[in-house]
């Protein structure tokens, strides 16, 4: 497998007006902070972490969705594409889509469902009616859709049946790699698994590569290869996923991974729930050490001093924390 998508130094920031502070008074918000990680082709790599951990402006970003101010590079087959403009990133556009969270709110409800699946055909191709009609129907029968299903509005679909025409919409352009965004958190545990088994039979039948956003580590288990865990904009976490939940370096991925239900009467036994304390730090004012260390059970004065590097890990991954070593 090569590495298909290159993610260096991507940090993603947006401006903040200062209480009080009159006209042109305002700071920075930094959402994603200097964040590197690789996906190769074919590969499911996660990025975990609680809500405001950074990973869905992270994930957009690399999608050319923010509004914020970013910087870094995002290499696409190794080519960068956060410079691209115009027809360059309308071609970029083809190799890069997203299945959004809300299948409620991610369609258009004024257009039937055959031309929501076409849209990007039409904005990001210059195929044939005929072209685009044939692959709609392909669309179709590959997510479990009826053909007779196309004609219908959104409001006419269960929510699982919404996700699938998303995904459909995201397939439409035959893309590199698919940005799902939380793909299933909004719909019913028994559907959830429906759409897990279909985002993987598709990444099999298309050779897709995904960039799975979630905060569920018991999906993540089940869908990806490799985790990256975000917390306060950073990555504190990086390993392949049987590494990660076996072996967990970093406090705050054991906290995570404490509060992963099991069906496994053992598991249970042995696992100790690990209870984060207080509130992460305020964003505008971040500490200038490991920005975890407030909440860690097991912090010392020098993790509030220097921030930690993300380096090698006794699990074979990466980790910022500076008590664990490789070993």
């Amino acid at each position: 497998m090569t590495e298909l998508l290159e993610i260096e130094n991507l940090s993603v920031r947006f401006p903040v007006r200062k209480k009080g502070a009159g006209w042109g008074g305002k700071t920075y918000l930094t959402a994603v902070d200097s964040v590197n990680f690789t996906v190769r082709k074919g590969e499911t790599l996660a990025i975990v972490g609680e809500s405001g951990s950074g990973k869905t402006t992270a994930a957009l970003a690399i999608a050319r969705l923010v509004t914020g101010e970013t910087t870094g590079q995002v290499r696409l087959e190794g080519k960068d594409i956060l410079p691209l403009q115009q027809e360059q990133l309308k071609a970029m556009r083809r190799k890069v889509q997203v299945i959004f969270q809300d299948p409620y709110s991610s369609l258009n409800p004024r257009q039937r469902a055959e031309d929501i699946v076409r849209e990007p055909l039409d904005s990001l191709t210059g195929k044939s009616a005929s072209e685009k009609a044939a692959i709609v129907d392909e669309l179709f029968a590959a997510v479990g859709l009826r053909p007779e299903q196309k004609r219908l509005f959104p409001h006419q679909f269960s929510g699982g049946q919404r996700q699938r025409i998303g995904i459909a919409r995201a397939l439409s352009t035959r893309p590199e790699v698919i940005i799902c965004d939380e793909p299933v958190s909004a719909l019913d545990v028994a559907v959830q698994a429906q759409i897990l088994n279909l985002l993987r039979r598709l990444q099999a039948d298309f050779g897709l590569t995904y960039l799975f956003i979630s905060h569920d580590l018991g999906v993540v288990q089940h869908m990806c290869d490799s985790v990256a865990v975000m917390y306060m904009g950073k990555i504190v976490e990086h390993a392949d996923r049987i590494a990660l939940f076996s072996n967990p370096q970093h406090p705050y991925t054991e906290a995570l991974l404490s509060a992963v239900p099991s069906v496994d009467a053992k598991r249970r036994e042995e696992t100790r729930r690990i209870l984060i304390p207080g509130d992460p730090p305020d964003p505008l004012n971040l500490p200038k050490g490991c920005r975890f260390a407030s909440r860690c059970p097991i912090a010392e004065p020098r993790c509030s001093e220097s921030e930690p590097p993300l380096k090698q890990a006794g699990n074979g991954g990466m980790v910022a924390c500076h008590l664990r070593e490789a070993g």
